[in-house]
């Protein structure tokens, strides 16, 4: 009889958690495909004639990455496996993630689960949101705002390493700073920010400079772009590490490594 109740408990908690994963993922899935669909898509390929405009280092990087004869209005999904902490003095904790970008407007969802905990951040025509849940039954927080706005708007600049193609948005201006940086200035509802971005002498991105919000601050933090790969015909980074510029000094608070890419 007590091996009984064991097992019923134990089945009613695994079916609780698979209930929560459920309702969790099935909430990301229906805003993805709003994002997904929110602009019209053409299919167009990318020209050289696309590239006019843009501060040289930047054009000859996009034609080094393979955008050239690309969708110029497609979408991309990808995996990540990483580690994430908030405070230097905590442990890292390990993760998985979904993230979809856009290339013709900002916008970008980041599904991250590190059972119990399960995090979705989101923005979308300007508006952000971040996300925590136990284990998809309860969000125990939620940040939105002007802050949330301008944090997420400037995590989708410096994440289009992952999907270069999103550099020709109109919603980029650029600024060149020297033979090897750009300035980039993007703005999308009256929400801006900027960033700057940092060559190699391949002419490849290798960091990305900005500021952005932690907790009530605006700090400056610096994310690191590495081991260049083919993935979907794009020679993208395959690894990346984000790194808190505080006055007290640096500290990684997230790495991630793509093991899956599929633009569409």
């Amino acid at each position: 009889m007590i091996l009984y109740l064991v097992l019923v408990i134990i089945l009613g908690l695994v079916l609780i958690v698979f209930y929560g994963f459920y309702r969790f993922n099935a909430h990301v899935e229906k805003e993805k495909d709003f994002l997904f669909n929110i602009y019209d898509k053409k299919e167009s390929t990318i020209k050289k004639e696309d590239l006019e405009g843009l501060p040289f280092i930047m054009k000859k990087y996009l034609e080094k990455v393979g955008v050239l004869g690309m969708c110029i209005d497609c979408n991309v999904t990808f995996k990540q496996s990483g580690r994430i902490k908030t405070d230097p003095l905590k442990k890292w904790t390990k993760f998985s993630a979904v993230q979809y970008i856009i290339a013709k407007h900002p916008g970008f969802i980041w599904n991250a689960n590190a059972f119990p905990i399960f995090i979705r951040d989101k923005s979308i025509q300007g508006m952000a949101e971040v996300k925590v849940s136990f284990a998809g039954l309860k969000d125990i927080a939620i940040a939105d705002g002007a802050k949330t706005d301008v944090s997420a708007l400037g995590r989708y600049l410096g994440e289009l390493i992952f999907y270069p193609i999103g550099f020709l948005s109109k919603n980029i201006k650029w600024e060149e700073m020297d033979e090897n940086s750009v300035k980039a200035h993007i703005s999308i509802n009256n929400i801006s920010t900027e960033g700057i971005f940092h060559f190699n002498e391949e002419g490849l991105i290798v960091s990305y400079e900005a500021q952005r919000y932690r907790d009530e601050n605006l700090e400056y933090f610096t994310g690191i772009a590495e081991n260049y790969k083919i993935m979907d015909e794009l020679y993208i980074p395959s690894s990346m590490r984000a790194i808190w510029n505080l006055k007290e000094g640096d500290f990684e608070y997230f790495n991630c490594d793509v093991y899956s890419y599929k633009i569409d």
